[in-house]
């Protein structure tokens, strides 16, 4: 007796299909300049995670960009529609273009091999606490190779060794906005529904920087997707860092900011133990402006 195929057995998975398509995408960049082809995935839609709503987020360096007209072509020869919209000018060394393969966005990185390696000597060398090259970095750092493997590895191994200057200087940055806790106090009551989620959110983005820093790794709150497994890669951050961001988003305006000072309280108890030389004065004495409401039971 056969066994019924089930859709999940008969098709390949969501990442695997992503995958395939990106490997189709490099490979017809092939014939360009092989010498010096670069090309990596760095999308969750290749992560367990990914569903039909992923896209693909790749990469495509080589040592001199070539003209546009070349370029469309390799995406055609992909499989891929006419570009849907780009970003950015090749003549500056830079273009972001994004396409459809069998019915999945494609979306393509394209850079020349000095801009790329001065972005990567910004990240690591400028002491830069707050910028979307962090993202460059967390997505070299996890990226999978599609051509020049040994070139993406020694980025990865660039990157890998977090500059403890820069963690120092991401720490002073978040910590350096406050949290308005004398506001709060006068808000927290009244019908200020969107005032209040604002100072939350912004609170908690600062929150998860803290704890990035202290965990040497990169963070910007440029486009924060998949909070969970990413924070669950912070080694000095409170306990289920994430969930406890998703209470207090979700907890009326008293019980949210009662969670949400005991969350940065907990939070600055890190940076004091793994931190000591950071001034924690002007921070606590701004806690000290608030009385927090005992917790709805």
């Amino acid at each position: 007796m056969s066994v019924p195929t089930t859709s999940a057995q008969s098709e390949p998975s969501a990442s695997n299909r992503r995958r395939a398509i990106a490997r189709r995408v490099a490979d017809a960049h092939r014939g360009i300049d092989d010498a010096s082809l670069l090309a990596f995935v760095t999308s969750s839609g290749t992560e367990s995670a990914a569903d039909s709503k992923a896209d693909v987020d790749m990469s495509v360096v080589f040592l001199s960009l070539p003209q546009q007209g070349v370029l469309e072509q390799a995406c055609a020869r992909a499989g891929g529609t006419p570009w849907l919209w780009s970003q950015g000018s090749l003549s500056d060394a830079g273009m972001l273009v994004a396409f459809q393969v069998d019915g999945v966005e494609v979306q393509v990185s394209y850079s020349d091999h000095a801009t790329l390696n001065r972005e990567v000597d910004a990240l690591l060398l400028q002491d830069t606490p707050d910028t979307p090259m962090h993202k460059l970095g967390e997505s070299i750092l996890k990226a999978e190779p599609l051509a020049g493997r040994s070139e993406l590895a020694r980025l990865q191994a660039r990157l890998t060794t977090f500059p403890p200057e820069l963690a120092r200087a991401m720490v002073k940055h978040f910590l350096a906005a406050p949290t308005p806790w004398k506001a709060i106090s006068q808000i927290a009551e009244r019908e200020a529904t969107l005032w209040c989620r604002e100072v939350q959110v912004d609170a908690c983005y600062r929150l998860c920087g803290v704890s990035a820093a202290l965990s040497r790794r990169y963070f910007t709150r440029f486009q924060v997707k998949r909070m969970r497994p990413h924070s669950a890669r912070f080694e000095h951050a409170p306990a289920d860092l994430a969930e406890r961001i998703e209470r207090v988003m979700q907890a009326q305006p008293r019980d949210a900011f009662a969670q949400l000072y005991e969350l940065e309280g907990d939070v600055l108890e890190l940076v004091a133990r793994t931190m000591p030389q950071i001034d924690l004065g002007a921070v606590r004495s701004r806690r000290a402006a608030y009385h927090p409401s005992p917790l709805t039971p």
